[in-house]
C-alpha cells in the first residue's frame, strides 16, 4: 500500500525567524481561528502550557490538542496532534522557520501520520483545506506585530534599509527542488510521468516572462534549481504561491521545494 504523503504548506512572513517562532508559539491564541477550527468554538482560548497545546472553553473546560516534541526557538517546533481525539491516535506536525532574506522568514509546516485516522484520505483532504486558512491567520498576526515593531524602530532613523527600498527592484527567488515523499524511491524522477507537471509549471513561468533558468544539479538523483524573476518589489508571497501551489508536482508531494529570496546585486540580463 502506497503511504499517504504528508501535507507540506509554506508561508512567507515579514519577520525574522525568532520573532516568527515567538508569534507561532507564544501568540497562538491571537491568530488561531477557534470559531472554525477549535473544539469549543468561538469564545475559547488556546495556548501552549507546560509542553501541551491546550484549548480552554468559556466555561473552563480543557482539551489538549497535542504535546510538544521539539522546541528550538527560531528554528523549529514539533508536536503530536490529536484535537478532540485520544492521544494514542495522534498524527505529527512540525513547523520550521528559515531565513529567506533580511527580516523575512519562510515558515514550512509539515503534517504527517495519516494512518491513525479511520479514513486517512478524507482526513488529509480536510486538513489540506484547513491549514492554509490557519496559516493565513498566523501570517496576518505576525506581520501586524512586525509592523508595530517596525514603526517603533523607524523613529530611530537608522537608514540601514535605504538600498532595499530602491525603486524598480524586482523580486528574485531561487527554488531548490528535491524528491518529495511521493517520488519514486529508485531511478530517475525525470523519467517519471509526473515530472511532466513540473515541466508544465516551468513553461507557464516562461510564458509569463518570469523564468530565468532551470535545471538539475549535477551529481544528484533528483535535486534541481529554478530561478524566477518577478517584475517589481514585494512579490515574494506571490512567488511562494506559484512555487508551492501552481506547480502541481510540488502540491502533490512529488517534489519538495525550498523558496529562497535572492538579493541580486548584479546581473547581465538585458531589460526588455
Amino acid at each position: 500500500m502506497t503511504p499517504i504523503p504528508p501535507i507540506v504548506r509554506q508561508v512567507i512572513v515579514n519577520a525574522d525567524p525568532p520573532m516568527a517562532f515567538d508569534v507561532f508559539t507564544g501568540c497562538i491564541g491571537r491568530w488561531w481561528p477557534l470559531a472554525d477550527f477549535g473544539v469549543y468554538g468561538e469564545g475559547a482560548t488556546v495556548s501552549i502550557e507546560d509542553g501541551d497545546i491546550v484549548e480552554v472553553s468559556p466555561a473552563g473546560e480543557r482539551s489538549t490538542w497535542g504535546s510538544v516534541t521539539r522546541w528550538e526557538r527560531g528554528v523549529a517546533v514539533a508536536f503530536t496532534w490529536h484535537p478532540a481525539k485520544d492521544p494514542d491516535r495522534a498524527s505529527q506536525v512540525e513547523v520550521k522557520f528559515n531565513a529567506a532574506g533580511p527580516g523575512i522568514t519562510l515558515v514550512t509546516l509539515e503534517h504527517r501520520g495519516w494512518e491513525v485516522f479511520s479514513d486517512p484520505e478524507a482526513a488529509r483532504q480536510e486538513y489540506d483545506h484547513g491549514w492554509p486558512i490557519v496559516l493565513d491567520g498566523y501570517r496576518r498576526e505576525t506581520e501586524a506585530q512586525a509592523g508595530a515593531v517596525g514603526e517603533t524602530a523607524a523613529g530611530a532613523g537608522s537608514g540601514d534599509g535605504a538600498g532595499s527600498d530602491a525603486p524598480g527592484r524586482d523580486t528574485w527567488v531561487a527554488l531548490m527542488h528535491r524528491a518529495g515523499p511521493a517520488a519514486p524511491r529508485e531511478g530517475s524522477v525525470f523519467q517519471d510521468p509526473r515530472f511532466g507537471q513540473h515541466v508544465a509549471f516551468l513553461k507557464r513561468m516562461a510564458a509569463a516572462g518570469y523564468l530565468v533558468a532551470a535545471g538539475p544539479l549535477g551529481g544528484t538523483r533528483a535535486d534541481g534549481m529554478t530561478v524566477l524573476r518577478l517584475p517589481g518589489e514585494g512579490r515574494l508571497e506571490e512567488a511562494m504561491h506559484l512555487a508551492t501551489v501552481d506547480d502541481a508536482s510540488v502540491a502533490s508531494g512529488f517534489f519538495v521545494v525550498d523558496v529562497r529570496s535572492w538579493q541580486v546585486m548584479m546581473h547581465a540580463l538585458l531589460s526588455a
